[in-house]
């Protein structure tokens, strides 16, 4: 479950291959990097934190937590890159 976004990122790669070059535009940068890198290594690092949340979680209370504090957020980071990056390419 905590792998969430490493799926998706996964399935994207394989089902629509074409969906990732927008990770890649250089337009939208931070610091010289593409915008859309530097959010993929974001979800990445929060995935990461998410896991050892998980993996640390003593009660189903706090895996539910550390779910929705850092597992949710680093997946719709993951599903909503591309989109935000056309926006800000086409505005």
């Amino acid at each position: 479950m905590g792998l969430l976004p490493l799926w998706i990122l996964f399935i994207r790669l394989i089902a629509f291959p074409g969906s990732m070059e927008t990770f890649g535009a250089n337009p939208p940068s931070v610091t010289g990097l593409p915008a859309g890198i530097l959010s993929v290594g974001v979800a990445l690092t929060v995935m990461a934190i998410g896991i050892v949340g998980l993996y640390g979680a003593s009660t189903n209370r706090s895996a539910l937590l550390a779910f929705v504090a850092f597992t949710l957020p680093s997946t719709i980071l993951m599903v909503l890159t591309p989109a935000l990056i056309l926006i800000v390419l086409n505005a």
